[in-house]
């Protein structure tokens, strides 16, 4: 890869405000450095600059990049903008302003653009000896003004509908400006409506409307009405829980976390029942129960989700700049802390402490840490003890009022910080921020799957739980705490294998919300291979469930708002109900075909198949990913889904039975390729 060249796309990337301001500061520096990219950055490129990226054995796109390495390589051959001809390899050739032309051609139009732009000066210099006119004129008058005495002088600012002149008083007029002020700071960015994602979403619905028609008409319009009226609970429900302090009723699971964990169930049964009784075939009935599973989850999520999208494109920009500390915690991470803590150091935000943990490392990580020092980074090291350990131990020598936690292979957008702090100044209730998550080393088809994988559960789950400032997770790769509501919390716990999640179930126990925002940006590293992703997921799910048990009495207690009444039961469902049914739909599946029932089959499989589609591509259009991740969306159905079932499933059984669990960590794969 030509370094000109990638440094030109990002020159102009930065300068016309393409894709994201920290990745692009993070790749130009990288490129100066002469380091290798990935590949997933270089696609990153391509589809912000539009240009296909030539490789080193490209000997024709090199060839054009050594005669001119100032611009934008042209990969095949353009055309003139004057006489609209091709221009050869071999022909004499001049580019202005982003256009290519023939000599002769240029020769031509530049003497008319010279005729031009004289006048245009000429004009220009009238304009000048207009305004310096004007200027001493105004000058003249305000003196005159000024010697009026006890008479404030005015400005005539425009005409009213009426006809009258629109009269306001020098003070008048400072106070409108000092307002103005005020009020462009208060206002959030002006964001215009994306038709695709209406169009989308709107798909959605007429599919799932429709689609349950092909099975039993009755049955699902009452889950359609049931559905809506449900949606409906949940926005009122919000409005009127938001108004009130935690209730104090007898301790039972709410109406909603009821409805939650035994309607679609009881309505699954009695939709299997009556299949049962209409077909005579268990195995339909088992695949119409997964499909009113699967209505629940769409009518319950998308209306919040695209509530929750319009509701944080116009957010305010933040008043004030509170100190932040960031804490990244570091065991054995030599390949990738150094670019971690210059990412950290380049991140847009004025007031910022940066605090390294090394949690007794057995390589170089604590030595690489030590040289930036000098750059005003705090080393602290300790013996190794975890990652809860090191970050309570970190968090005894922050200032800040606020917490930032980022992992050593993270790169932090520049802009993470303060987006996050939005969300804090918009709710004085909210205790944590859950950052954006992105995969940036999409090499194959796991990595692939595993970026859709973040990508649908932040636009559509956690954005819906976002409404009701219930998101369970603060990952540690990107999330801010309040400080003191952290420790009043009880700071993090070595008890399960996922502090993050842990820590965030506390602070929402403590009373306070959590919510998230999609446009504060992390790139951390996902496994690369089978096994990696297979140590990684056995330590999530075994801490996930760790923490489900722990914090059983979340579904009883009504003191807690919505993690009681809407969080902890999806968290039971999502956890240990819709595995059972995944293979319970499967083995429905092949029985089906094995008894050569394949119109039913293809048609179950395709209503399931286009849906995820339609849901996939609506996560991608609102994340603003690459669109070819949403090739990779029927491995959500086939593949990947039974895997991650598998894993969950197995972790499951671990758990019950009082397994020890162990701490996995993942290979890095560094930030060189």
């Amino acid at each position: 890869m030509d370094k000109n060249f990638l440094i030109t796309i990002l020159a102009e990337a930065i300068e016309q405000s393409k894709g994201d301001p920290g990745r692009n500061e993070y790749l130009l520096k990288r490129i100066n450095e002469n380091k290798e990219i990935f590949n997933s950055d270089k696609l990153y490129l391509e589809r912000i600059s539009g240009l296909k990226i030539p490789d080193k054995t490209d000997n024709k796109r090199q060839q054009i990049l050594e005669e001119d390495k100032s611009v934008f390589p042209i990969l095949d051959l353009v055309k003139c903008a004057t006489c609209n001809k091709e221009i050869k390899m071999d022909e004499k050739s001049a580019r202005h302003r982003n256009f290519w032309y023939h000599e002769t051609c240029y020769k031509t139009i530049s003497e008319k653009k010279h005729k031009q732009e004289k006048i245009k000066i000429e004009k220009g210099q009238k304009n000048i000896n207009l305004k310096t006119t004007t200027q001493k004129l105004e000058e003249k008058s305000d003196k005159i003004i000024s010697e009026i005495p006890k008479v404030e002088p005015v400005e005539i600012q425009k005409v009213s509908k009426a006809g009258f002149f629109e009269i306001k008083s020098n003070k008048q007029k400072k106070q409108t400006k000092e307002t103005s002020k005020d009020e462009t700071k208060q206002v959030g960015p002006k964001i215009k409506r994306d038709p695709i994602i209406a169009l989308i979403a709107g798909t959605i619905f007429v599919f799932i409307f429709i689609g349950p028609f092909y099975f039993l008409s009755g049955f699902s319009a009452g889950a359609m009405i049931l559905g809506g009226a449900l949606v409906a609970y949940q926005m009122w429900d919000a409005k009127r829980w938001s108004k009130s302090d935690f209730r104090s009723r007898k301790h039972a699971p709410g109406i909603f976390s009821v409805l939650l964990l035994v309607l679609p169930f009881a309505f699954g049964g009695l939709l299997a029942f009556e299949g049962y009784s209409v077909w005579e075939s268990a195995y339909r009935s088992m695949i119409l129960w997964g499909f009113t599973i699967t209505f629940w989850s769409v009518m319950l999520m998308i209306p919040l989700a695209l509530y929750s999208k319009n509701k944080e494109d116009h957010m305010k920009l933040p008043h004030k700049f509170p100190l932040i500390t960031v804490l990244i915690p570091a065991y054995n991470e030599e390949k990738v802390i150094a670019k971690t803590i210059e990412s950290t150091l380049e991140i847009d935000y004025p007031k910022k402490e940066i605090i390294v943990i090394d949690d007794g490392s057995k390589d170089n990580t604590l030595l690489i840490a030590k040289q930036y020092e000098k750059k005003g980074i705090k080393v602290l090291h300790k013996e190794n003890g975890g990652k809860a350990s090191a970050l309570n131990y970190g968090t005894s020598f922050a200032r800040g009022e606020f917490l930032a936690i980022l992992d050593a292979d993270t790169i932090a957008g520049r802009s993470s910080l303060k987006e996050s702090i939005k969300v804090f100044e918009d709710d004085s209730n909210v205790g944590g921020v859950a950052g954006n998550i992105k995969i940036r080393n999409k090499v194959n088809w796991i990595t692939w799957c595993q970026a859709l994988e973040y990508i649908v559960g932040l636009q559509i789950t956690r954005r819906a739980f976002d409404m009701f400032g219930a998101i369970t997770i603060v990952p540690g790769a990107l999330g801010l705490f309040k400080t003191s509501v952290l420790k009043e919390a009880g700071m993090y716990d070595k008890a399960t294998l996922v502090e993050d999640f842990d820590a965030t179930v506390k602070v929402l126990k403590s009373g306070r919300t959590v919510r998230g925002t999609a446009k504060s940006l992390a790139y951390t590293e996902a496994p690369e291979s089978l096994t990696g992703f297979i140590r990684q997921r056995k330590r999530w799910y075994r801490g996930n469930l760790q923490v489900l048990f722990r914090h059983k009495d979340a579904l009883f207690n009504p003191r807690f708002g919505f993690l009681q009444k809407i969080a902890y039961p999806y968290m039971v469902i999502t956890m240990l109900i819709l595995p059972i049914t995944g293979f319970i739909m499967l083995a429905s599946v092949i029985l089906a075909i094995i008894e050569g029932d394949l119109l039913f089959v293809a048609g179950s499989m395709a209503f399931f198949i286009i849906l995820q589609y339609l849901m996939t591509s609506l996560a991608v259009r609102m994340d603003g990913d690459d669109p070819k991740i949403i090739f990779f969306a029927i491995f959500s159905i086939f593949g990947f889904k039974q895997l991650q079932d598998g894993l969950l499933l197995q972790q499951m059984f671990g758990q019950l039975f009082k397994r020890k669990a162990k701490w996995t960590s993942v290979e890095r794969v560094g930030f060189n390729e």
